[in-house]
């Protein structure tokens, strides 16, 4: 056997026998080589080759992701280039894989670029917050440093805290019971709002959320903070020690960032923001510039 037809017929044994997906494909977006933990992944049919270069295979995977143009906007984005990236993939079925990549040149093929996912669902629903549904305390702490690493002029990073209004006093006048079916119906709230790959939701302390948002214009970004705040006053759920609004709401503090910001500066400046919130008579939002 020639030498290169054995290091071909190792490498895909080697490939073949590790726990991640791997999927190989050219500048051209042509797919050469899919391992067989990918396949097992993402379910894909035996039928579903790569004879036309990938395109249904990829068609395949989009269907079965939470958000398809999210899912395809990394990969534009990444396009010829030698950028490095890391992130997590939600799927329909509740699945989440993180999604690694990294470039090489070939000799044959140019610039390729390897993608490799992983499957972290179990381990991503232990760092859940049980009664929320939202990422716990833990896990925020553990992501805090890197939370604004990927913010660029065309990927910006949006930050927000969130705190139930007068909590305490629901707490007190309605029973911790009812609290908690608060808890869960912002956690809900929160979730559904949430739908890029790169969006997060964190419940960070009794009643205070942290949200993360990724990739929309600022004016789209401001609105889907907004649309949390509106929605759960929208839920009209009684709370007479909040007057003047007598329901549930929340006050929030945001921010956006077109470029990686020191954790500790963002969240000083978006807790003012909140406080500033607080002290206006809440149920409100204060926007302010991180960068």
């Amino acid at each position: 056997m020639p030498l290169h037809a054995l290091s071909t017929d190792l490498l895909r044994k080697v490939l073949d026998s590790l726990p991640d997906g791997v999927l190989l494909v050219t500048d051209q977006r042509q797919m050469l080589f899919t391992n067989k933990r990918f396949r097992e992944l993402w379910g894909i049919p035996k039928d579903i080759n790569l004879d036309d270069e990938g395109r249904a295979l990829m068609q395949f995977a989009l269907s079965k992701v939470v958000d398809p143009t999210s899912f395809i906007e990394q990969i534009e984005r990444l396009h010829q280039t030698d950028s490095q990236m890391e992130d997590e993939v939600l799927l329909t079925d509740g699945k989440v894989y993180r999604r690694r990549t990294v470039s090489f040149d070939d000799f044959f093929y140019g610039r390729t670029r390897m993608w490799i996912f992983t499957d972290i669902t179990d381990i991503k629903y232990s760092h859940m917050d049980s009664l929320t549904g939202l990422r716990n305390r833990n896990t925020f702490e553990s992501q805090f440093a890197s939370l604004t690493d990927q913010a660029a002029p065309d990927a910006l990073v949006g930050v927000a805290l969130l705190d139930i209004d007068h909590f305490k006093l629901f707490n007190d006048t309605y029973g911790h019971a009812a609290g908690d079916d608060v808890l869960r119906s912002i956690g809900e709230t929160i979730t559904a709002s949430l739908h890029r790959s790169g969006d997060s939701g964190f419940r960070v302390g009794g009643e205070e959320f942290f949200i993360k948002i990724v990739g929309r214009n600022p004016e789209d970004m401001l609105a889907l903070i907004e649309g949390i705040r509106q929605s759960v006053e929208s839920l009209e759920i009684p709370h007479e020690s909040n007057p003047p609004f007598n329901v549930v709401t929340i006050s929030c503090g945001f921010g956006i960032t077109s470029s990686p910001i020191k954790s500790e500066i963002f969240y000083r400046k978006i807790d003012n923001a909140l406080y500033l919130s607080k002290s206006q008579g809440r149920n409100r939002t204060n926007f302010i510039e991180l960068s």
